[in-house]
């Protein structure tokens, strides 16, 4: 599946502006990213505030304990917003589909992407750092049924366990995608810089 941008001119029978076409198939690998960067977007979109664990320098120049606002304290508030009283883990379940579903669309486009007309590293970044995500967010999931059962809320077991499980596929599923763009971009890479003829030095260089 390729993802691209098609334009549709109504010219009344007129050729197509061969200035126009080169201007579409330049503007291709930025609205392919641009797909890219919306769907990792949408699943960084999590219903608690972002974690941000204070750094080493920051807690020395303080002089005080302070670990910043950590992935427990965003399950643990989470957890409490969650309405109704008696349903915490209903929503909860939800929240989380709708961020694995969102997962779910950006692997289509990453596997859509590794067919681009031109992929850069920062490509493979954006997936990469969606997977982080991921993983993230999987923790604070689990975390947050942890702190749904403190509050006297029954929490099924094997409901969370399909949650963690489904994470951990679509963490692998992601995964499998961000290593097939890091391939064509070494194609990529590879024959842009081919020689058409050997080159001793380039040779001796890489061992061969």
């Amino acid at each position: 599946m390729v993802i691209a941008l098609t334009f549709t001119a109504l010219t009344g029978g007129c050729a197509v502006n061969p200035v126009s076409s080169q201007s579409s198939v330049n503007h291709q690998p930025a609205a392919e990213r641009d797909l890219l960067a919306d769907a990792a977007r949408d699943v960084a979109d999590a219903p608690w505030p972002k974690p941000e664990p204070v750094s080493f320098v920051s807690r020395m120049t303080a002089g005080a304990i302070d670990d910043g606002f950590s992935k427990s304290d965003a399950a643990e508030v989470y957890a409490s917003t969650l309405q109704p009283v008696g349903e915490r883990f209903s929503r909860l379940e939800s929240d989380a589909k709708s961020n694995l579903k969102a997962a779910e669309r950006l692997l289509g486009v990453a596997e859509s992407a590794v067919m681009a007309p031109r992929l850069t590293g920062n490509d493979v970044a954006i997936v990469e750092g969606a997977i982080q995500t991921l993983r993230e967010n999987r923790q604070i999931y689990v975390s947050a049924a942890h702190q749904i059962e403190k509050l006297g809320e029954r929490v099924d077991d094997d409901r969370l366990d399909a949650i963690r499980e489904a994470y951990n596929n679509a963490i692998r599923d992601l995964g499998e995608a961000a290593d097939g763009l890091a391939d064509r971009l070494d194609r990529d890479l590879s024959e842009n810089y081919a020689s058409p003829a050997p080159r001793p030095l380039i040779n001796n260089l890489s061992g061969v």
